[in-house]
C-alpha cells in the first residue's frame, strides 16, 4: 500500500469551471448534491447538480443524492431565509418530505431507495444528561425508527438495504469509548473493541459482501487513520503523503466498490500544512491536491466510478491564512475532481459551499 500515480489521474492543483460533465457518459449524468452561497450575508441553498448545472431545492444544505428509475432523491434540511427555522428532510424530485421529529435537534447523513421504499439515516438528540444524549436511527418513507437509548450516546450516518436487510452505519458508546458499528435490521455489531475509537461512516455491498468506510484511532494517541472494513474486517490505508511531511490524521467517508477495485474518498491532514483531498483505491493513496497543501484546504466526502473515470466531490478553501479574518470570511468552494482534476461548481468570487455526494446513472 504505497503512494502510487496512475496515468488517468495526472494530479493538478488548479481549478477551473466546470468541465462539461454531460459529455463523459453516453446516455448517464452525473449528480452531485450539495449547497452554496454568493456570500457571507447570504443564508445557504440546498442544491444538486447535475452535469454541472445547478438545481435549487430550499435554503438549507443537502447531504446526500441517489437516483433511481429517473427519480431523483436528496437527503438534507430545509431552513427558512434566516437559516434558524425549518426541517430535516428529504427531497423527491423536488418534492419536499419532512422527517418525523424534524427539528434542530436532528442531524441526517445517507439515503438509500429500495423497491421505492426511501430511506434516510441520521440522528436525534434528547434532553437527557448535561449536553444531551444522540441517539441513532433512520427513516422509513418519513416515519422514524430508533436504533439506540437515552442509555447509549450514538450516531448514524450511512444507510443501505441488501437482500431486504437495512443497514446504518455510525458509531456508538461503550466504556467511553467511541466504537464504530453498524445495525442490521436494528440489532447493533461493533466494528472494534475499546482499544480503539472509531467512526463507520458510509456503506457498500458487493453481493453478500458488506463493505463499511471510517477510521479509527488508538486510545491516548491523538491520530487517526483511514479505513474499511469488509464483513467486519478491517483493513488500514497506508499514511502516506507527496508532502514530505507528517500525516498526523485520515479519514475515508465515501466507498465504492468498482469490480474488483475498492475506492474511498476522504482526506490526509499534514502535520504543519493542511488537509489534502485523498482518493484511495485498494489501499493505494492520491493525493488530488497535495502540493498546494501548504495555502489551501481540501476535502473529499464521496466518490463514484463508471467506465473507469473516477468523480470525487468535496471543498477546497483558498490562502488559509484568511482563516481569522472573520470580516472577510474562509471562502469554502463545491469542487468535482474527474481523474484527478479539480472543477469548481460556482465561480463568483466568495462562496461558501459543499459537495456532499456524488451519483451517476
Amino acid at each position: 500500500m504505497q503512494c502510487e500515480d496512475e496515468t488517468a489521474d495526472q494530479v493538478q492543483q488548479e481549478s477551473s469551471s466546470s468541465m462539461t460533465l454531460d459529455t463523459l457518459f453516453e446516455g448517464k449524468s452525473v449528480y452531485i448534491s450539495g449547497f452554496y452561497s454568493d456570500s457571507i450575508q447570504i443564508t445557504p441553498i440546498a442544491c444538486y447538480w447535475k452535469d454541472g448545472a445547478r438545481i435549487d431545492l430550499d435554503y438549507g444544505w443537502a447531504e446526500d443524492i441517489k437516483v433511481v428509475d429517473g427519480d431523483i432523491y436528496v437527503s438534507g434540511r430545509w431552513t427558512d431565509e434566516t437559516g434558524w427555522n425549518g426541517s430535516y428532510c428529504y427531497w423527491e424530485n423536488g418534492a419536499r418530505t419532512d422527517l418525523q421529529g424534524g427539528t434542530q435537534d436532528l442531524e441526517v447523513g445517507a439515503i438509500f431507495v429500495d423497491n421505492g421504499d426511501v430511506y434516510v439515516a441520521g440522528t436525534r438528540t434528547v434532553d437527557v444528561g448535561p449536553f444531551g444524549t444522540p441517539i441513532a436511527c433512520y427513516w422509513k418513507n418519513g416515519a422514524r425508527t430508533d436504533l439506540t437509548t437515552s442509555e447509549m450516546d450514538a450516531m448514524a450516518y450511512g444507510i443501505g438495504v441488501n437482500n431486504g436487510d437495512v443497514y446504518v452505519t455510525g458509531w456508538r458508546i461503550q466504556n467511553h469509548t467511541t466504537l464504530a458499528c453498524y445495525w442490521r435490521n436494528g440489532e447493533i455489531n461493533n466494528l472494534h473493541g475499546t482499544a480503539y475509537f472509531g467512526e463507520g461512516r458510509d456503506i457498500a455491498f458487493k453481493g453478500n459482501n458488506i463493505y463499511i468506510s471510517g477510521h479509527v484511532d488508538k486510545a491516548s494517541t491523538e491520530t487517526w487513520n483511514a479505513c474499511y472494513w469488509r464483513n467486519g474486517n478491517r483493513v488500514d490505508m497506508a499514511r502516506n503523503t507527496s508532502t514530505g511531511g507528517y500525516v498526523i490524521g485520515s479519514e475515508a467517508f465515501g466507498i465504492f466498490i468498482d469490480d474488483s477495485d475498492i475506492y474511498l474518498a476522504g482526506y490526509n491532514m499534514i502535520v504543519n500544512l493542511n488537509s489534502v483531498a485523498v482518493k484511495w483505491r485498494n489501499g493505494n493513496t492520491h493525493e488530488l491536491s497535495g502540493n498546494s497543501a501548504n495555502v489551501e484546504w481540501h476535502h473529499l466526502w464521496d466518490i463514484a466510478v463508471e467506465e473507469g473515470i473516477k468523480i470525487s466531490v468535496g471543498y477546497f478553501s483558498p490562502d488559509i491564512s484568511n482563516e481569522y479574518n472573520y470580516d472577510l470570511g474562509l471562502p469554502q468552494f463545491p469542487i468535482y475532481y474527474v481523474n484527478g482534476k479539480r472543477y469548481q461548481l460556482e465561480d463568483s468570487e466568495y462562496q461558501f459551499g459543499d459537495a456532499t455526494g456524488v451519483f451517476i446513472k
